[in-house]
């Protein structure tokens, strides 16, 4: 799906000099462009960052005056004795900015940790266009990591780019001797998919292999019956079962090498997409022990097996390690994705009128186990990509509002009319989301606004899949397709923005310049240069509050993060140009200067800007 590759350009290794050594106590931001994302003061001149917080918003020479002993002169200018090249370390130390752009940390509101950093340090295959280029990039992998093991792992194929447009098979990896050395397994680009070669297929116990997977698909031969080496869904179980799996040292590497690519964006906030208990564990571990090895603010999705209630196996925990770790969410699963047809559709797919897309679980199961999660206390974040899985869970969300308000009546009886107000407060009291809110029916649209459920998309899934999605899905249906003007005008409380990382880049740019251009990086569109369905574009300013304070919002942070404001962590980005301002086509090659996690640098040095 991704246009560009989610490799980091730098992984960090212990010499690496990013990051100044003498950090100091607090410090006042001036001569700067800033936007704040606070309405209240939305553009400001400086701030000052005492103890990891924003202490104090306001003009240069009020601040200078009130928190440093630098002594004004002639026209507001600034008397520098004895501050030269190098950092003055005092209490609170100026730092001039000279007119860089500086904006809250970045939160990516719908986004996979532990799978980047996997993603990181396996064979990339993004934007590969044939199967002959994946194997070349097998081969590259393999002379760089000679030896390393025997199971190759890599990520981000996409059967669209290619000339047949359908699934490979293991006979394409077969076909080349060396490969065939080593067992290969392929996540495609949406993580819905896996391609395999003979080897992995000769380890299942094949006579064992069900004829069918409930919420997911054994692709097999229409002619032979034989496997393919594809598996969708929750067929891919089959594969991860027998799979390697990773050492604690490699989950370590992966995190670093994750949160090292986050930090080189301007992302200090994720919204951790579907996290297994045991991973739960080694961030909270990887916390106690050592709380620079994870300067994020991590608001993490349980995930549990199948779909099912495990809250009595989770820890419910808020801000652990001042505001790095907040487990009070839980992620389920409707149906698959539309790239590899496993989006749940309420019609046939218009491509392919056989497939009407995969449920993950039968939707009568979800109702109570979405009241269980509600009862003690979490959202519920649900993936649903196709209208009849959106439809489904809005209904399993109205159901247990409904279900909620009428067993706390004691018996008294409630009117229609208060029973609907009531459910309202509800949904937005418990702000339940809908994960990616692809595709959904206009009425189910206007239904999310009206019952407070946060929709929460990825712009750049809409420029990756605009190249086919009105194939897939017809000319009416679209419309209902990656409608974001719609859901705002529908009255959705907040609008979070992601990128789904790794399925598409990490850069939150591309996501900020897909959200208001609806265009490819290239300046074009299926529609042309005005954008693909344009009327359904974000401005700049709803862009900016995507990816901060409605990212917040919608993980109930809005009070301690996403804007720059008085009381908040010190969290915030400098970047080489002005965003809000700058042409449309000059956003993609924004570059992050400086990122600042709790008022301390965590990437890039703010010594070298200002010298």
């Amino acid at each position: 799906m991704s246009e560009q590759s989610s490799q980091p350009s730098h992984v960090p290794n212990e010499r690496d000099p990013l990051i100044g050594s003498r950090q100091p106590e607090g410090y006042v931001i001036y001569n700067a462009n800033i936007y704040t994302v606070d309405k209240k003061n939305p553009k400001i001149e400086a701030f000052t960052v005492l103890d990891g917080k924003f202490v104090d918003v306001g003009t240069r020479l009020d601040l200078l005056q009130k928190w440093t002993n630098l002594k004004l002169i002639d026209a507001g200018e600034i008397n520098f004795t004895n501050f030269t090249n190098s950092p003055p370390i005092s209490p609170i130390v100026p730092i001039d900015l000279q007119g860089r752009t500086v904006i809250p940390g970045l939160i990516d509101a719908h986004a996979h940790l532990m799978q980047l950093g996997d993603a990181l340090t396996s064979v990339n295959l993004v934007g590969a266009k044939s199967t002959e280029e994946v194997i070349q990039r097998i081969h590259e992998y393999i002379k760089v990591h000679p030896g390393k093991n025997e199971w190759i792992t890599g990520w981000g194929w996409d059967q669209t780019l290619w000339p047949s447009k359908s699934f490979p098979t293991s006979n394409d990896l077969d076909i080349d001797p060396i490969l065939s050395q080593y067992a290969i397994s392929l996540i495609r680009i949406d993580g819905h998919a896996l391609w395999v070669n003979g080897r992995v297929l000769d380890i299942l116990v094949k006579d064992k292999i069900p004829l069918e997977i409930d919420g997911g698909e054994i692709v097999k031969d229409k002619e032979t019956g034989q496997l393919t080496g594809i598996f969708v869904d929750n067929a891919m179980k089959l594969i991860y079962q027998i799979s390697p799996q990773p050492t604690d040292q490699q989950l370590s590497a992966n995190l670093k090498a994750a949160i090292y690519e986050m930090h080189s964006h301007g992302l200090t906030g994720i919204h951790d997409a579907g996290v297994l208990p045991k991973i739960l564990t080694f961030y909270k571990n990887t916390i106690l022990s050592n709380p620079q090895d994870f300067n994020i603010r991590n608001y993490a999705m349980v995930e549990c097996e199948n779909n099912t209630y495990c809250g009595d196996q989770i820890e419910k925990i808020e801000g652990l390690g001042d505001g790095r770790l907040t487990i009070r969410s839980a992620k389920m699963f409707m149906d698959g994705a539309l790239g590899s047809w496993g989006a749940a559709l309420l019609e046939p797919y218009s491509d392919d009128p056989t497939k009407q897309g995969l449920l993950i679980s039968d939707p009568t199961l979800f109702p109570p186990v979405i009241s269980r999660w509600m009862d003690n206390g979490f959202q519920v974040n649900t993936h649903c990509i196709g209208d009849k899985a959106n439809h489904l869970i809005i209904n399993a969300y109205e159901k247990c509002f409904k279900d909620y308000i009428l067993s706390k009546q004691n018996g008294k009886n409630i009117t229609e009319e208060e029973l609907i107000k009531e459910v309202k407060k509800l949904g937005e009291s418990v702000r339940f989301r809908l994960e990616h809110a692809q595709i959904l029916t206009l009425d189910d649209i206007k239904r999310a606004g009206e019952l407070n459920i946060i929709p929460s998309m990825q712009p750049t899934h809409a420029t990756s899949d605009m190249k086919y999605a009105e194939q897939r899905l017809g000319s009416e249906r679209i419309k209902g397709a990656y409608a974001w003007r719609s859901f705002i005008d529908a009255g959705v409380k907040a609008f979070p923005l992601s990128s789904d990382f790794p399925i598409e880049s990490a850069n939150p740019f591309l996501g900020f310049y897909a959200a208001i251009t609806r265009k490819w990086t290239n300046g074009d569109s299926p529609h042309g240069p005005d954008g693909w369905f344009p009327s359904q574009k974000l401005t700049r300013e709803e862009a900016l509050r995507g990816f901060t304070i409605d990212a917040a919002y919608s993980a109930f942070d809005e009070d301690i993060l996403g804007s720059i404001s008085v009381g908040k962590y010190a969290d915030f980005v400098v970047i080489d140009r002005d965003i809000m301002s700058i042409p449309e086509q000059e956003i993609i090659n924004t570059a992050v200067l400086t990122t600042v996690f709790g008022g301390q640098v965590v990437f890039g040095d703010f010594w070298k800007i200002v010298q």
